[in-house]
């Protein structure tokens, strides 16, 4: 209870510094590493040699989270170069779309194609639960902190710093009391940030996406669980 209180207490005058001074949009640029040992599996040679160039194909990812005090937008960004890899497409899966959060409001959206529909997907505000603990570590010059979370179906531990004191990070995975630079899904999927870019100049939207459809989130896996099984009783 000690530790939380100065951990709060300190949090509320590092956040009133940064909400004077950070009206403007900031960028944090994000990498993938993914963590498959095929050592010991038992598989075909073909096939490991295949999830071996999804991994490879996994370090060409970059992600950018643009925020301020209110809103953030999360995004893969796009790669020409690359946009008829195989790998690569596969190793993108793992980034489920464009997420966007307003505090001010309690939104969250998932914006996704799916079945050539372009959906904005409400995600429950907030539903990620979170223990923070006493464990600490730098990132970048930043002082982070540990936190898993709770009542969750994916294992996630996340490292958060209140020296930027704003609850967002990537991949939709959020809810803490500071920006997120490290987190770990499964232990088999790392987002980590690799660049913070202040007072961005270049961010060309920071606002709620237009989308063709408005969905629940329940509603949106029911879709995609009911297309899944028409397409494999196809098949």
């Amino acid at each position: 209870m000690k530790f939380l209180s100065l951990f709060f207490l300190s949090l509320f005058f590092i956040n009133v510094s940064f909400t004077q001074n950070s009206k403007e949009n900031t960028t944090i640029i994000y990498k993938i590493n993914t963590n498959n040992n095929l050592e010991d599996l038992d598989m075909e040679i073909s096939v490991k040699n295949r999830i071996k160039a999804i991994n490879n194909a996994s370090d060409l990812i970059e992600c950018k989270l643009h925020f301020n005090v209110n809103e953030s937008v999360f995004y893969q960004v796009k790669k020409m170069s690359l946009s008829n890899d195989q790998s690569y497409k596969l190793a993108s899966i793992v980034i489920r779309g464009l997420y966007y959060s307003n505090i001010k409001d309690s939104i969250k959206i998932l914006n996704k194609n799916f079945s050539d529909v372009n959906f904005n997907v409400i995600i429950p505000f907030n539903k990620l639960k979170w223990q923070i603990t006493n464990d600490t570590k730098e990132i970048g010059g930043y002082k982070c902190f540990k936190a898993n979370t709770i009542e969750s179906k994916s294992n996630i531990v996340a490292w958060f710093t209140n020296q930027i004191p704003v609850p967002f990070g990537p991949n939709g995975i959020d809810g803490l009391p500071g920006l997120i630079l490290e987190t770990t899904i499964n232990e088999k999927l790392t987002f980590y940030a690799t660049q913070i870019k202040y007072k961005e100049t270049e961010v060309k939207f920071l606002e709620k996406p237009k989308a063709n459809k408005t969905i629940t989130e329940e509603d949106f896996l029911k879709m995609a669980s009911n297309k899944m099984t028409d397409f494999f009783n196809e098949n």
